[in-house]
């Protein structure tokens, strides 16, 4: 059984080992399970293969003498990682199960006696000490053979009729939960949500700033006068009106106009990590609940976020379908945790994955074009994004019969109505230090799709 000492994962799967006992007399079975900070695997898949071992096994009436929880002395902190591994571990074991752990601590050879010593005090009074008051116990492992075996011989092995099952064991075999409505998948979609929330907070304040540009006494003192036109992109038509005003929202807050038509980008940059965080916590949580076909949607936003993290000057309409398309994976996700969606509600999420990868198939073809094209949006990008925001438009209308979806759809409003008014430019300079090629005028206001 291999250990890692470097910054890649090394266990990937859970893998149980024989070992006979130095006694001579007795066999024991040591389990190795993947940490939740693996390289390679989401904190869902990794749950999803403990679950599964573990549940594999109770059915066979075999269950667990001890089990043993490692951390590393050498973490300055316990937060992050750490801390999500800690609550994950407990609530997969459960409290009557605490009298048979042992707290182990690691990798002392990196530290010095007395840091090692201070945090080993501080774990005991503060992080570990409601599961020492309830049984547990705390051993030093100092990488030898001989600390190894008298941390196992610790363990007070019960005779098997009194060994107890695990919480995840007895919710998942004997109450037939779903992973997700565990304690410790509840625990793990708590992690998840804080991520999907950051992006919705950046969103909300955006919005209020957009608000503040284009309040009343803005409007009266810089556009004076407004006009009708209508503008054709591919086979969608927009009516809008436009005016001069400088420094008009276009976007959801971050992209501005001036009057020449050039577009700024105020910081879309910062939000996108953001988004990708948002969206990688969607794509685990969309596995947890099992959501699978909205996983068919977050793929390619996923993809889309990567390639505009990557590539300078594209068109921010890019990003705006990407964050929209954010907002509207987190509102399904949201109420797919509450309650069961409806067949009208998986058609139009289907239409709009389906969507998603056409867009998708816009970053191939704009990372062919000179870098000094990647901000011109052609007929056929128009056509495709105007395509895509119609699905959402009818996934908006499908939540809008949900109560608790009513007011937060005002925000995927806000965004699809920006988007439009991104369209129609199709030459920025998001991303880019050039002035676009030919002024365009700003657009300010648009109807709904």
């Amino acid at each position: 059984m291999g250990a890692g000492h470097d910054l890649t994962s090394c266990t990937r799967e859970v893998r149980a080992v024989r070992y006979p006992h130095t006694d001579g007399v007795r066999n024991i079975v040591l389990v190795d399970t993947p940490g939740f900070d693996d390289t390679f695997m989401t904190d869902v898949q990794i749950l999803e293969r403990i679950a599964y071992w573990l549940n594999s096994t109770y059915k066979k009436n075999v269950k667990l003498s001890g089990l043993l929880y490692l951390h590393r002395i050498s973490d300055n902190r316990v937060g992050g990682t750490p801390l999500r591994n800690y609550n994950m571990f407990k609530e997969l074991c459960g409290k009557d199960n605490f009298k048979n752990v042992i707290l182990v601590t690691t990798m002392w050879d990196e530290v010095t006696k007395e840091v090692g010593s201070a945090r080993e005090q501080e774990l005991h009074a503060d992080f570990w000490r409601a599961m020492i008051a309830l049984g547990s116990t705390t051993h030093r492992f100092e990488r030898t053979t001989e600390s190894a075996w008298k941390i196992i011989n610790s363990l007070s092995v019960p005779p098997l009729p009194s060994r107890r099952p695990l919480q995840i064991q007895k919710e998942m075999v004997d109450e037939h939960l779903p992973l997700h409505r565990t304690a410790a998948g509840r625990t793990v979609l708590g992690s998840l949500n804080d991520l999907m929330s950051g992006f919705k907070g950046i969103f909300r304040r955006l919005s209020r700033s957009k608000k503040k540009l284009s309040s009343p006494t803005t409007q009266q003192s810089k556009s004076p006068l407004r006009r009708s036109s209508t503008l054709r992109s591919g086979s969608s038509t927009f009516t809008s009106s436009d005016s001069s005003a400088v420094g008009q929202s276009v976007g959801s807050g971050i992209i501005s106009t001036s009057s020449s038509g050039s577009c700024s980008m105020e910081g879309y940059q910062s939000v996108l990590s953001q988004v990708i965080s948002a969206l990688r916590a969607s794509l685990g949580t969309a596995e947890l609940v099992r959501i699978h076909y909205l996983k068919n949607a977050i793929a390619p936003s996923l993809s889309l976020a990567l390639f505009i993290e990557t590539t300078t000057g594209t068109h921010h309409a890019l990003f705006q379908v990407l964050e929209v398309a954010t907002l509207l994976i987190n509102m399904v996700i949201d109420h797919a945790k509450e309650a069961k969606l409806s067949t009208d509600v998986k058609t139009a999420v289907n239409a709009f994955a389906k969507e998603m990868n056409s867009v998708q198939g816009i970053i191939q073809s704009v990372a062919q074009r000179k870098p000094e094209m990647r901000h011109v949006l052609e007929p056929t990008d128009v056509r495709i994004i105007s395509s895509c925001a119609n699905s959402m438009r009818l996934v908006c209308d499908v939540l809008r019969s949900i109560p608790s979806a009513k007011h937060r759809l005002r925000s995927v409003d806000d965004g699809l109505g920006a988007l439009k008014r991104s369209l129609e430019i199709n030459n920025c300079s998001c991303g880019t230090s050039r002035e676009p090629m030919r002024p365009v005028s700003p657009v300010v206001c648009a109807s709904d799709y």
